[in-house]
């Protein structure tokens, strides 16, 4: 008769070694091994176990006296064990050679769910706090564009005109679940400002705040490309609390060619402008106009109505107003 074979798996040889003896008699032979690697990029946070096959002697058999040099006997076993795992290993890396340098991973692509992913399954934190998967190409700004029509045209703002208040739907809340991206996009430090009220409203803190473009603030993060943002969604996923991103246009919001590449190589999860109600109409369109046509802009953070007579004059950026001086707005319009 045959021998019978079969396989185990546990988180060590010894444990599995262990396993083997005390369920199937020292007649049973390990006579493979492997080490298995899951998830992880590169090596960053994969997960290992080992996989032996058993062999058993014919069923029907007696089994042989245990002879009384068993020390010897186990450790000729541990050499032999050791040496296949030692081939699993050889094998693996031939398989999986080393990784170089961590990509640059777009958190806007399915790559960087399934970092989230692995990073989920690695510490525990439950895949539903991960981000959620992009939507198809075009998607968003399909839907923006159906939601949020364009600026209106400086006749009107000139004009002082408000659009129709049924033309403007609810803002939506700042995005909360672990890991998303919350971009704030404005002249100055007012997008830090707004992006510290948002953290501080969500409980998270200065934790989750970074900075990216013309801003720079002693002790606090720059995710000024995919690469860092990537990392801090993670600290995000790992700590249970979205990222709130200030990117600064600097005072005048001069080189928006430039800064509006960036903003959506970025690929937020969520993008807000962070509006100054006491700067020319004519003015802040201008920018918020050229961020519009990078990314899809989904509110408008307001600051400053109470150093100018006519805060209604943001209305006529066309977009819904969500944050109002530190704090989630009444009305999407003034």
């Amino acid at each position: 008769m045959e021998p019978r074979r079969f396989q185990l798996e546990g988180p060590s040889l010894d444990a599995l070694k262990a396993k083997v003896l005390a369920e199937h008699g020292p007649r049973a032979r390990i006579i493979a091994a492997e080490k298995v690697t899951v998830g992880g990029i590169g090596g960053f946070l994969s997960r290992h176990h080992y996989e032996v096959t058993v062999e058993l002697p014919p069923s029907g058999r007696r089994r042989a006296p245990v002879e009384p040099d068993l020390p010897s006997r186990a450790s000729a076993a541990r050499a032999g064990i050791s040496a296949l795992l030692e081939e699993a290993e050889r094998a693996e890396s031939t398989l999986h050679p080393a990784a170089p340098a961590a990509p640059a991973v777009s958190t806007g692509s399915f790559a960087f769910a399934e970092l989230i992913d692995n990073i989920s399954a690695s510490t525990g934190t439950p895949a539903a706090q991960a981000p959620p998967a992009p939507a198809a190409p075009g998607a968003a700004k399909a839907d923006a564009a159906r939601l949020y029509p364009p600026p209106l045209n400086q006749g009107r703002i000139n004009q002082g005109l408000e659009p129709e208040r049924r033309a403007i739907p609810q803002a939506p809340a700042p995005l909360g679940n672990a890991g998303d991206l919350v971009m704030v996009v404005g002249l100055g430090d007012e997008p830090l400002e707004v992006c510290r009220s948002m953290a501080e409203l969500a409980g998270s803190g200065a934790a989750a705040v970074r900075v990216a473009g013309a801003l720079e603030t002693e002790g606090v993060g720059r995710a000024a490309d995919r690469r860092a943002v990537a990392t801090a969604r993670a600290a995000g996923v790992m700590a249970g609390h979205s990222i709130y991103l200030a990117y600064g246009l600097g005072r005048s919001g001069t080189e928006m060619g430039r800064h509006a590449t960036l903003i959506a190589a970025l690929a937020a999860d969520q993008v807000w402008v962070a509006v100054d109600a006491g700067r020319k109409p004519e003015d802040t369109a201008a920018w918020v106009g050229a961020v519009r046509n990078a990314v899809p802009v989904d509110a408008a953070a307001v600051e400053g109505i109470d150093t100018t007579g006519t805060p209604q004059s943001v209305n006529a950026l066309n977009l819904p107003i969500g944050w109002l001086d530190g704090e989630p707005s009444p009305s999407p319009v003034l």
